[in-house]
Order: structure tokens, then C-alpha cells, then sequence
């Protein structure tokens, strides 16, 4: 048997002399001879994937059914599907991207005996369609059940997904004598020790080194935005190949890939807010073809992704822990000699993370408030939540999720309609506070090893519980001569400083007062606004904002200046400048401003001071006609917008009739300008212009 796999494996890598790695014939055969359970914990490129496909390949030859793999990203589960090509193997898919035709034919195929292995993301074991209506059609033939990416079952590793714990409740509904095969490269004693109890003592573990020898590992002590900017213009184009660049956040793949444009450095951005799959699909296409130097990508871009020779990984700013700095810098030099991993620490990395940390779970008072809803309304559906509780639409499913995976669940899905079950429910308190108390642990240690000394590889290799950790003799406190420069150039700051001062925000009129869909009109009983904001001439001109929120440039004094109840003079003409700069078909001739009852000086001066500087009148076309509670406490569309209803009145005698900039602190959802400007058109004005300093929304 060892023969035939040996020539699997040779088609699989296309190589003739290849050979098995240690460890991975013994995991064959311990699937296929011995039926074993079974946890692989080997470093990336080892060659899991030609485990479970090899064992799948024999298995299906002596007559058992299809191979389950779960897996946790499409982009995984893609280069899984053409791992297995090579093999011949017919593997289909079974996502939440498919449409239900594409659905229904998968299916057909699976329960006709015509797949060789099914790979599915976890969710859908609580699907009706494979959940319920597949699986257990299959389970008593099921040939190998493969959890990929295994740390993911444990609420200790760095990347724990909760719909991985379905996975344990399902096997244990299966045969007993079913292989099971779990497979990981990022996780240290403690996580397996949690894999193990949850899947139980059968589960033999093999487990390698985890040094990664063709890494060269370099920590630079640069935390000035502009200047970690201004080195990666400098330095990236003397690293030879092309590689990626982590970052934490949507806005920040923009900046650092807008930054690198400016210098002719193909960079493109990629982050979870990509919705179309096949341009990502096309990203990393990009990126694997070498048609583009780098990456600029937050963690979306992670697990499955595979470029084997890879030559570089940066961190622009450090992920959440050294576990999750290993997977991320450990996929560069996976089928090269030489690669380099580079980890930068950014003055506001420690503030991103602390935000991770505490919004990692729900609230109590939100899980009570979405339970009290649906007991009271007997079943609700998604759409409903939105005007019965304060919560934004991603913040509802976050907790619907959560809810449904716990175990006992309180609530129960029928369709599209969520139920309250008989089943009390109380938040782990205990849990949360100890896993909270991890993972600020282990952001500490990622702190260490920026500072270390020592070398870097056996840093890492010792945080994850290697056997044997060596010092790898290549990275730059190995060989301080290697050490990348930390110096960069004066004159490239500046014109770092100057993108992110320079960095203006569209900001998108809203077409339709609709708040929530059906429910739109129940939002604006006071001011009685139509449906559609654009056909009544209420609609607002395409706006602009200043800055982003703390973005290292003027979002950071527009943030100051919020504290102190006072902006500073040094933003009257950076916003002067914005202004002129915009087209205008028909340019203003007064400038108003969004009055505030918490900071009644606060953008009326500002605005003031902008107006003299266009040398045109500023009027108190506004005031606050209601009190309410700060806008900023309003979650989603519907409480956002009815927040607003009569809270603003118009003094028609301090209006002109010709188009106006309409001047507030801060952009967000937007419905501050809609409502105010609406008002403005309403009483006659023409064009209505938002200009705000800074945008708060977390994606810009």
C-alpha cells in the first residue's frame, strides 16, 4: 500500500522523486489501515492536504464512501479542489455561494455515490440542505471525515470560529470506527490539549518541528505611521519577488496600497469587505501570477491562500498574537530557499487590538434584548430585529450566530424564522473573562518577541510548544549584519504625512429615506419624508470628508480637537483647500452647519472661521429643535434615522436659496446630513454640499 501512495503523492506534486515527509505516511496509513482518529500538527507546506487526499484515493478503492472535509475559507477550499485534480478525484463543493441550482446538483451527485469527497464550510452542518437532508443519508459510509484547520475548534487558539464546534456534536452521531483526521499548523500545547478532550482520547497526534528554515525573520522599530509609510516606498523595491503586507483594518489596506501606487509599486487592497468573490478570486490570481509586487491585506487573506514561492511577508501593523505572526509571516518561502518576514509595530496596533478583545463577544444586555424580542413576538425573522432593538444589522447576526451554536441553544431556526426555546440562557461570564485574560497575555508576548534579542524563529517555535526549538542562525539578531535598515528617508515622511493629510472621503447622498426597508416610513412621522429622496429633490449633492477618524493625519487632531471642545485653527485650511478643490456646477455662496446640543460652540466656529476664509457669509440656518440622545449611540438605519425625526428645525429667514456647504464634525451612517440637508432643500435651497472633517465609519 505504501508503494501506491508514494505514487499518488508523485502525481499530486508532479514530481517523480518525491518522497514522503516524516510523519505523513504514518498519518496514511494510520487513516486507512487502522481507522484511526487522528491530529496532525504540522508546519505550513508540510503536505496535509496530500494526506487526506491520498488517504481518500485508497479508501475510495476499497470500497467506502466520499471523504467530508471540512474547511473554513472558499479560497481554501478552491486550491483544495485542484489539489485533488491532480489525483483525478472528483470533489465537489457544498457553500453558501452556490446558487440553489448549483445546490441541487451537488447534492444529486453526493447521494448518488458519484463524489469522491465533499468539502464543506462548518456552517452548513447546520444547514437544511447538507445538515438535514445529505448527511445523514451518508454517515454510515462515510470514508474519512477530515476537520481542517483544526485549531479553529478551540476557544483557545488565535482563530477560533464558533461554528466549528458543530463539528464535535456531529461526530459524535457518526460510527465509531470512521477515521477522523485533523489537521493544523498553528497551535501550541493548550490548543491541543482542548482538540483532543473535544474530540476525544482516541485521537492519536503526530506532531513535527516547526522552524521554518528558509525564513528570515526581521522586527523593525518603527511605530510612526508616516514612517512605516515612508519605509516600505524606500525598501520594498530592494526585496527581490513579491509577497504580502498585513494589515489591521479595511481603511488601513487602503492607505498603505494607496501610498504605494503614488510610487509606482503595484499594491492592491484586500480585506473582507471584497464581497464578490471572483474579485478576490482575481486579487489573489494576481498575486500568485506575480502580475503585482504585493498584497496590502488584513487577515482575510490567510488560511488557504497558497504561493509557494512566496518571497516576503510584512506586517504593517502585528496581528493579535505571535500564534496567529506565525500562520500569517509562515507563508512566505514555502517552496523556496529564501524568504523574509518582516514585523513592524504601529503606535495604535495596541489600541486596535484591546477594541478586538472587548467586542469579541456579545454583550449580555444585547443577547437579552434579541431573546425578549423573540419570545415576545413569537418567531421573528432577521429584518424584524432592525426596529425593535438598537443593534446594527451585523451586531443582530453576530449574536443570532453565537446563540445558535451554544449547547444547549435558547433559540431555533424554522425556515427564515427564528423561535425561542425552552432552554434558559445565561453569557459564560467565567469563559469570556478567561479567554479576554489569554489573549491580552499573548498580545504581551507578541510585544516581547518585537523586543527580543534572541533569535526570532526559536521565539516562535518555543511559543508554540515545539519539541526541539533551535535558533535558525538567519534572522537578523542571528546575523546582526543582516538586519534591514530602520532608517528612512526625511523627504519620503513628508510626503507620507502629506497622503494621509490629503486623503479625502467621499461621502454618498442617500438616495431614499428608507430606515429599514418596509418600516421606512415609521422613522420620519415628524418631518413626513417621502420614499425617495432623489425623485422629491430632497436628495443631497456628493459631499467630502477631511480625514478618517485617528488615520495618523488629520483625523488624529480632528480627535483631539473633539476632546478639547475646540478645533484647531491648523484644520480652517486643509478644509479651505479640500473645498477648492471640488467641481462645481453651480459653487456655493454661504456656508451652513449642523448644530449640536452637547457642543453648542463646537462646529459653529469652525465653520465660521472656513466661511471667512471662502469669503462668504456663515448663517445659523439650523438649531436644535428637540434634545435627543447623541447620534452616535444609534446602531442601525432605523434608530439612526428616527433619532433625528424632529430634532432639527430650519430658520428660514437665515437661508439663501443658492446651494450651500453644510459643515458637521464628523460623517457616519450619514443620516445627519441627509435629515438636515432635506430640511435646507425643503425650505428652498438649492444644492445642499456636506463637507465634514473627519468620517468615523470603520471602513474608510
Amino acid at each position: 500500500m505504501k508503494e501506491q501512495a508514494l505514487v499518488y503523492l508523485r502525481e499530486m506534486t508532479g514530481s517523480q522523486v518525491a518522497t514522503f515527509h516524516d510523519d505523513q505516511w504514518e498519518a496514511i496509513q494510520g487513516l486507512v489501515e487502522h481507522q484511526n482518529q487522528m491530529l496532525v500538527v504540522q508546519r505550513t507546506g508540510w503536505g496535509k492536504s496530500a494526506v487526506y487526499f491520498i488517504a481518500t484515493k485508497l479508501r475510495r478503492s476499497q470500497g467506502y464512501g466520499p471523504t467530508i472535509i471540512i474547511s473554513p475559507l472558499l479560497s481554501l477550499i478552491r486550491n483544495q479542489i485542484d489539489s485533488a485534480a491532480k489525483l483525478g478525484l472528483n470533489v465537489v463543493s457544498y457553500n453558501s455561494s452556490m446558487d440553489k441550482d448549483e445546490k441541487a446538483a451537488a447534492e444529486r451527485s453526493i447521494l448518488a455515490g458519484r463524489v469522491d469527497a465533499v468539502i464543506i464550510a462548518p456552517e452548513q452542518l447546520a444547514s437544511v440542505g447538507f445538515g438535514e437532508n445529505i448527511l445523514p443519508q451518508i454517515s454510515s459510509n462515510i470514508g474519512l471525515f477530515v476537520v481542517d484547520e483544526a485549531h479553529c475548534i478551540s476557544d483557545w487558539g488565535h482563530d477560533f470560529r464558533p461554528d466549528y464546534s458543530r463539528i464535535v456534536r456531529v461526530l459524535k452521531n457518526m460510527p465509531s470506527n470512521m477515521p477522523v483526521l485533523a489537521t493544523t499548523a498553528t497551535a501550541n500545547n493548550r490548543v491541543v490539549d482542548d482538540i483532543v478532550y473535544q474530540l476525544g482520547e482516541r485521537l492519536v497526534s503526530l506532531r513535527g518541528p516547526l522552524t521554518r528554515e528558509s525564513l528570515r525573520l526581521h522586527t523593525l522599530a518603527i511605530s510612526n505611521r508616516s514612517e512605516r509609510l515612508a519605509w516600505l516606498v524606500e525598501h520594498l523595491p530592494e526585496i527581490e519577488g513579491t509577497g504580502i503586507v498585513y494589515v489591521k483594518t479595511t481603511k488601513d489596506a487602503a492607505i498603505v496600497s494607496g501610498f504605494l501606487q503614488q510610487y509606482g509599486i503595484s499594491a492592491l487592497a484586500y480585506h473582507s469587505q471584497i464581497n464578490d468573490d471572483s474579485e478576490k478570486l482575481r486579487l489573489e490570481q494576481a498575486l500568485i501570477n506575480n502580475d503585482v509586487k504585493c498584497l496590502v491585506a488584513t487577515s482575510a487573506l490567510g488560511m488557504g491562500f497558497d504561493k509557494p514561492d512566496l518571497s516576503f511577508v510584512i506586517h504593517y501593523q502585528a496581528p493579535g498574537n505571535v500564534v496567529e505572526y506565525y500562520q500569517q509571516v509562515g507563508r512566505a518561502g514555502r517552496g523556496i530557499d529564501s524568504a523574509i518576514g518582516v514585523m513592524m509595530l504601529g503606535e495604535e496596533d495596541a489600541q486596535i487590538q484591546s477594541y478586538f478583545i472587548e467586542n469579541a463577544f456579545p454583550k449580555e444586555h444585547q443577547i437579552n434584548q434579541i431573546l425578549q424580542v423573540i419570545e415576545e413576538t413569537d418567531g421573528c425573522r432577521l429584518s424584524d430585529f432592525e426596529p425593535k432593538v438598537n443593534f446594527s444589522a451585523s451586531t443582530v447576526k453576530k449574536i443570532i450566530k453565537f446563540l445558535r451554536i451554544e449547547h444547549p441553544s435558547p433559540i431555533l431556526k424554522d425556515e427564515s424564522t427564528y423561535y425561542r426555546t425552552q432552554f434558559d440562557y445565561e453569557l459564560p461570564h467565567e469563559k469570556i473573562e478567561r479567554l479576554n485574560s489569554i489573549k491580552l497575555q499573548e498580545w504581551d508576548r507578541l510585544n516581547d518577541y518585537h523586543q527580543s534579542s534572541g533569535c526570532l524563529m526559536k521565539f516562535l517555535s518555543t511559543e508554540l510548544d515545539d519539541a526541539n526549538p533551535q535558533s535558525c542562525g538567519k534572522c537578523a539578531n542571528c546575523l546582526p549584519d543582516s538586519r534591514l535598515s530602520e532608517q528612512v528617508r526625511h523627504d519620503l515622511v513628508i510626503k507620507a504625512n502629506d497622503f494621509l493629510r490629503s486623503r479625502y472621503i467621499a461621502i454618498k447622498p442617500k438616495a431614499t429615506f428608507a430606515a429599514s426597508g418596509a418600516n421606512a416610513r415609521l422613522a420620519f412621522p415628524n418631518y413626513e419624508f417621502p420614499y425617495s429622496a432623489k425623485n422629491n429633490n430632497l436628495d443631497l449633492e456628493a459631499g467630502v470628508a477631511l480625514s478618517s477618524w485617528k488615520d495618523g493625519g488629520w483625523g488624529d487632531l480632528v480627535a483631539s480637537g473633539k476632546k478639547q471642545n475646540h478645533f484647531s485653527d491648523e484644520l480652517v485650511a486643509p478644509i479651505v483647500k479640500m473645498i477648492n478643490s471640488l467641481e462645481y456646477e453651480e459653487r456655493p455662496g454661504w456656508v451652513a452647519y449642523v448644530p449640536s446640543p452637547r457642543h453648542p460652540t463646537l462646529v459653529p466656529d469652525f465653520a465660521r472661521k472656513v466661511a471667512e476664509k471662502l469669503g462668504v457669509p456663515c448663517m445659523d440656518a439650523l438649531y436644535i429643535a428637540e434634545e435627543r440622545p447623541p447620534q452616535k449611540t444609534m446602531e442601525n438605519r432605523f434608530y439612526q434615522a428616527k433619532n433625528l425625526d424632529g430634532a432639527f428645525g430650519v430658520d428660514t429667514g437665515k437661508i439663501y436659496s443658492d446651494s450651500v456647504w453644510l459643515i458637521d464634525d464628523a460623517f457616519d451612517s450619514g443620516w445627519t446630513f441627509t435629515v438636515a440637508g432635506a430640511l435646507l432643500k425643503k425650505a428652498g435651497v438649492t444644492k445642499v454640499i456636506p463637507i465634514a472633517l473627519t468620517t468615523t465609519s470603520k471602513n474608510q
